[in-house]
């Protein structure tokens, strides 16, 4: 049997072989981390996946990376918002580290959405709402919004805001069922009042949506109506209830106008002879008191 002193001893020679392990391994941790960003895994090509009207090499330009860069010591997440803020048609950039030595750069290129008006024109917008470019009339077969405000500022590369956010808010709502089925058949948006929205289907029907709340439930009872209750050749205009929805059509709508303008047309008439009668009445008056004055 062991004594104790034996005992004693073997154990204090295990610890000092861990200590010594565990130095080891901290100096080979602190070597290779110094090394990583020093010599190894440096920058020696980079991989561009996915479509866009710019080159390989003006992505990589545009994010500043160079050849012989570390990329560990690289700031990615800067590197993808360079890319997408000098390159206006790339909407989103996503960068990762492929060891040893290469990145690969993820594209996702912008799509022209719609054109928002503005004081000048239109700006041709993506459907993150990034500003591609400022054009004069609307582009043709994307939708066009109208009474949008733009808030001071806006330029192309930013992305749009409205001067009123929740203005903004309802545009981005309404931007976000642009690749639906039926609201990629809208031609255009007015918001010009946010609580009274209306937009155009086919060129052909007015849709009075009123405010965006149950908007998706708005949009699906419109396609309902418009697919099975209306003529695929009707014009006219569907206005959105509390609990349904009606429909006039164009013959309707001009009957009304029609109406409107034979109301208002009598009333004047009425208001025009009403006058004419008190100024007779009044000259009446001032001559015979001018004759009893008299």
């Amino acid at each position: 049997m062991q004594n104790a002193a034996s005992v004693r001893g073997q154990r204090r020679q295990k610890r000092n072989m861990s200590l010594y392990y565990g130095t080891v391994a901290l100096i080979v941790t602190v070597i290779f981390a110094v090394l990583s960003v020093t010599v190894f895994f440096n920058i020696e090509s980079a991989n561009i996946i996915g479509s866009s009207i710019y080159s390989a090499e003006e992505i990589i330009a545009a994010g500043g990376i160079k050849g012989g860069d570390n990329m560990i010591r690289k700031n990615l997440g800067k590197a993808e918002k360079n890319i997408v803020e000098q390159l206006v048609y790339i909407e989103k950039a996503e960068i990762s580290r492929v060891l040893p030595s290469s990145v690969e750069i993820v594209i996702t290129p912008c799509t022209e959405t719609a054109c928002f008006q503005n004081e000048d024109g239109f700006f041709v917008v993506s459907a993150e709402g990034k500003i591609l470019r400022s054009v004069e009339a609307p582009v043709e077969d994307i939708p066009v919004f109208y009474g949008v405000n733009p808030a001071e500022g806006m330029a192309v590369g930013m992305t749009f805001a409205s001067e009123d956010e929740h203005k903004t808010d309802v545009i981005y709502k309404l931007m976000g069922y642009m690749d639906s089925d039926f609201v990629s058949k809208i031609t255009s948006f007015d918001v010009t009042d946010r609580l009274n929205i209306s937009c155009v289907y086919e060129d052909r029907i007015d849709i009075q949506l009123g405010v965006v709340s149950d908007i998706d439930y708005k949009f699906r009872l419109a396609k309902e109506i418009l697919s099975t209750k209306i003529s695929p050749d009707a014009e006219g205009r569907l206005k959105m209830l509390e609990d349904g929805a009606q429909f006039l059509s164009k013959a309707d709508l001009e009957q009304i106008e029609e109406n409107r303008k034979i109301s208002m047309e009598t009333s004047q008439q009425a208001e025009t002879e009403a006058s004419e009668t008190s100024e007779n009445t009044a000259s009446e008056t001032n001559a015979s008191t001018k004759l009893n004055f008299e």
